[in-house]
């Protein structure tokens, strides 16, 4: 199953540095993304990036170690080869899901942000995800994560891009 979404991103493409953004964020950012988003944290193991999330989708609690498989200014693509969901939170499911983002210039001032989400699971898995309606809980959290990480980008960039006068007066 392999769910795509992309959203309008009120940040010139030249600003934009998805790598930095993902390795960079924090529980809280990620939380605040999604009222499915449990926890994330950013790893390393042998030199190999990655992140920890956590996330609740349609009744079913799910785990995932992803690792770099590459990342750039203008994108990245992480692999959970090994995930974990927790079927009503208890009956364990295991998965395989890449998450992958790009971002692409539209105009001047703006870009896009798409969000791309693919799980992989076992024929018998899949046949059962089919009778929960799996696939449209994951297009539902697809669509509202992408829209949550488009505002924490903007959040950051207008932070970064804010005058000095005004980043004086707002921190007191």
């Amino acid at each position: 199953m392999k769910v795509s979404h992309a959203v309008p991103l009120q940040v010139p493409i030249e600003s934009v540095n998805l790598e930095e953004w993902i390795f960079s964020l924090s529980d809280e950012d990620y939380q605040a993304a999604s009222p499915a988003h449990r926890a994330a944290s950013v790893t390393s193991s042998n030199g190999v990036r990655g992140t920890i999330n956590v996330e609740s989708i349609g009744g079913t609690l799910i785990i995932q170690h992803y690792r770099e498989v590459a990342a750039g200014a203008r994108g990245f693509e992480l692999l959970s080869p090994r995930s974990r969901g927790y079927l009503f939170h208890l009956i364990p499911i295991p998965a395989e899901v890449r998450w992958t983002m790009t971002a692409a210039p539209r105009g001047a001032n703006e870009s896009e942000l798409r969000c791309v989400v693919e799980f992989n699971l076992s024929p018998v898995l899949r046949l059962l995800s089919l009778t929960i309606a799996t696939g449209w809980f994951v297009r539902r959290h697809v669509v509202g994560e992408t829209y949550g990480f488009a505002r924490d980008i903007e959040r950051k960039y207008a932070a970064r891009t804010q005058n000095p006068e005004e980043r004086s007066r707002s921190r007191g």
